[in-house]
């Protein structure tokens, strides 16, 4: 088939490089020149592990192109995708003005039927205003809903081996073009998922708030273990054995972050204003992600004994290993709550520096290298659980860390539980996790895994 994808960010990028993979002539269309210049020029805006391999050799083959104007040989496509953001106004609820200008768009240049699938992730009822808006088209256009579900850091194994596909139409025309469009991931049974627009559209808000609402359920068990000296490792294992729960997503942490949980889930709770359902849980759920946060920065400073004028070093900047992403991070929040107390902070992440440097400017220092980024520090906070800080030499943080006070050992706030805290003991530190006790058992050893 021959496919436009509107918007070359992260969701854009992704799907239109996969789909140039399954054999369909993909064009990625975006409103910033420059962008267009890098990948044109081979350089990836946005860090994802196999995308850029995937990029080069779709492009070597003829069958993905980048653009910030429509070609004539696109304006007879098959289907035209919509990739664009759907940021967060002043009230949680979705901004759709880049979802509109692109079916304005769509409207204007396309010159046979096809389809327009929204893969932004919308509120109930936005294919229907997408479909309103594009009546006055020459030709005949349908808008289905096919909402994305990729996991940065693992993109590209998602879109190939995905879990399930959506797919939100009302004919059976549109749904025959998609099923034929993904039919090289051989999806079977529940994996191809079909149903229309509106169930679709509000599928995606409805799974991320869900995830989102474990994430922070547990966050609140670890503060209730910090005050009553229970062990949030023993909480998870033991709710996680429970088959009807599950072990996936009950890791306690810093909170979530992103662009999607933090997004969705308060976009998920504007809708239900909207509509007159007030949306307990998603609201909770936000509320409780934003005390987590408080919760840490309290966590360190009380460990300190107060951060100002103190030197604190923040390992991991993006909000999960394998992306440059620092949209919502933790290190976000938990930096600028140590600024906003006095504190010095240097930070390293294997990709996400640059970012994160470029963010807070001159107010804080970002080295490129991770041990470097500890001397003269009082404290090291791990944030990110990249491979590379899975097994560091608690020695040599020992040798670059200096005491907060005399006879006090430098401090480790492992943020993510995945250090073994009897080593860090041994190293002569002291050890603090989420959840746990400071000094915990000598044998218990760590048990973290993937994350969200």
């Amino acid at each position: 088939m021959r496919l436009v994808v509107f918007g070359a960010g992260y969701v854009g990028l992704v799907t239109g490089t996969g789909l140039s993979d399954l054999g369909h002539d993909v064009l990625v269309y975006d409103i910033d020149p420059d962008k267009i210049a890098k990948l044109n020029d081979g350089r990836i805006p946005i860090y994802e592990p196999g995308l850029a391999d995937l990029i080069h050799r779709n492009q070597r083959g003829g069958r993905l192109s980048f653009a910030s104007e429509i070609p004539a040989s696109f304006d007879r496509a098959d289907a035209y995708f919509i990739a664009v953001g759907t940021p967060p106004g002043p009230d949680g609820s979705a901004d759709l003005s880049a979802v509109m200008a692109v079916a304005d768009t769509i409207a204007r240049v396309a010159k046979q039927q096809a389809l327009v699938v929204v893969k932004s992730t919308v509120p109930v009822g936005t294919c229907d205003a997408v479909q309103a808006r594009i009546g006055h088209a020459g030709v005949p256009l349908e808008v289905v809903s096919n909402p994305e579900f990729l996991k940065e850091g693992d993109a590209v194994s998602d879109f190939f081996k995905p879990d399930r596909v959506v797919v939100g139409a009302r004919s059976e025309e549109a749904r025959q073009l998609l099923r034929e469009l993904y039919a090289p991931l051989q999806l079977s049974g529940e994996r191809l998922v079909i149903t229309d627009p509106r169930s679709s559209e509000l599928i995606k808000y409805a799974s991320n708030t869900m995830l989102a609402v474990r994430i922070s359920f547990m966050n609140e068990l670890s503060r209730l273990c910090h005050t009553t000296g229970a062990d949030i490792h023993s909480v998870r294992l033991g709710v996680g054995t429970d088959s009807r729960i599950g072990k996936k997503f009950l890791y306690a942490g810093p909170g979530y972050g992103g662009s999607c949980f933090p997004k969705d889930v308060q976009a998920l709770a504007a809708l239900g204003r909207a509509h007159g359902v007030q949306m307990r849980v998603a609201e909770a759920a936000h509320a409780a992600n934003e005390e987590q946060a408080s919760f840490l920065a309290q966590l360190v400073d009380t460990a300190l004994d107060g951060v100002k004028g103190k030197q604190i070093t923040l390992w991991g900047c993006a909000f999960k290993p394998e992306t440059d992403d620092i949209r919502e991070s933790p290190a976000i929040r938990l930096a600028t709550a140590l600024l906003e107390r006095g504190a010095v902070v240097v930070a390293h992440d294997p990709e996400a520096g640059p970012n994160f440097a470029k963010h807070f400017g001159n107010k804080l220092k970002v080295m490129d290298r991770n041990y470097d980024a500890l001397d003269g520090s009082h404290a090291l906070v791990l944030l990110t659980e990249w491979r590379s800080y899975r097994a560091p030499n608690f020695a040599e943080i020992k040798r670059r860390l200096q005491p907060s006070a005399k006879g006090v050992a430098p401090l480790l706030v492992d943020a993510r539980n995945i250090w073994r805290p009897a080593e860090v003991l041994r190293a002569g530190l002291r050890y603090q996790g989420i959840g746990v006790a400071t000094h915990p058992p000598a044998d218990r050893p760590s048990t973290r895994g993937s994350t969200a």
